[in-house]
């Protein structure tokens, strides 16, 4: 499965960290050393080159159903509401043409997000349920849209941004992907950032903050099935 004291114990803990994004376990990210508390709430900024944009700036309501494959999907959360995010092609065009075909075929309708952790992330969009078990669905890899990876992306990972899970493989993403709860610069170039939340953080806090089997592990499991309904295109009134 794809998952993620200033003296000399601390430099050694961090760099413990550091490689535990990569090898902790097979899900492609795990909790970071680095965190910035200042950049929270709604209206938080990302840079975006030397552009600044407004993550959380809008309402789900200002959004309808688009017939065309847009650069804006809704994600539908049973029992916690809907999420809008824009995708951003220019900064990671394969990705988002991955995932734009992966929401045009219907593959994350009764996914589920599998791996929550407060003030970090919450990632879903590879399992589903089938007698109350998590099943893994399969997807074709893609190349990995990130700097270390020899790939220009200057969309960073603040609280709001959604980004591609993988495992040590930097081309291995498929079909999982992450919504940042809060701020990891340590992501930064390693994993394929494409796009940010427009409307609907409230939700991303609510599963973030929903009970889970084990808080002290890498990978906490929701006690309850957080599930997608559905992820579909929509576009601005």
């Amino acid at each position: 499965m794809k998952r993620i004291f200033i003296s000399i114990v601390a430099v050694i803990a961090i760099c413990a960290m550091s490689l535990c994004l990569f090898a902790c376990n097979n899900d492609g990210i795990s909790k970071a050393a680095a965190y910035d508390a200042s950049a929270t709430g709604k209206g938080t900024e990302v840079r975006i080159g030397s552009v600044l944009r407004e993550i959380d700036s809008k309402e789900v309501s200002d959004f309808v159903p688009s017939d065309e494959k847009s650069d804006y999907v809704l994600i539908k959360i049973q029992n916690y509401g809907e999420i809008v995010v824009v995708l951003r092609r220019d900064i990671a065009p394969e990705t988002v043409a991955n995932f734009k075909k992966l929401v045009a075929d219907g593959f994350y309708s009764g996914t589920v997000f599998h791996r929550v952790i407060e003030n970090f992330m919450i990632q879903g969009g590879g399992y589903a349920v089938s007698e109350d078990k998590l099943v893994e669905k399969d997807a074709a890899n893609i190349k990995g849209e990130f700097t270390s990876n020899g790939v220009e992306n200057n969309l960073t990972h603040v609280r709001g941004v959604i980004s591609m899970a993988r495992a040590t493989d930097p081309n291995s993403a498929s079909s999982q992907f992450f919504i940042m709860h809060e701020v990891y610069p340590s992501l930064n170039g390693q994993y394929a950032s494409f796009g940010y939340v427009l409307a609907g953080m409230d939700v991303v806090d609510a599963i973030a903050t929903c009970e889970v089997d084990d808080p002290s592990s890498s990978s906490p499991q929701p006690v309850e099935n957080v599930v997608i309904e559905s992820i579909s295109f929509v576009q601005p009134k």
